[in-house]
């Protein structure tokens, strides 16, 4: 392929890969999730936790029914 080509179709797929993420970052799910997210790492800022610490606390909890 030509390097034109190429550009082409690297501009084709980045088009479409915006495209996708316009839809992902549309769906309410998704932000819900980063939301979580972000609430997460601000408590776990706050209290001085590590990720290692957080998932070690949510292993050992009894398993809920």
């Amino acid at each position: 392929m030509s390097k034109l080509a190429d550009f082409r179709a690297a501009e084709r797929k980045l088009a479409e890969q915006l495209a996708q993420l316009e839809s992902m970052q549309q769906d309410t799910e998704l932000q819900g999730e980063l939301q979580f997210n972000e609430e997460l790492k601000r408590l776990m800022s706050d209290y001085g936790l590590s990720t290692a610490t957080v998932l070690a606390i949510l292993r050992s909890a009894p398993k809920q029914r």
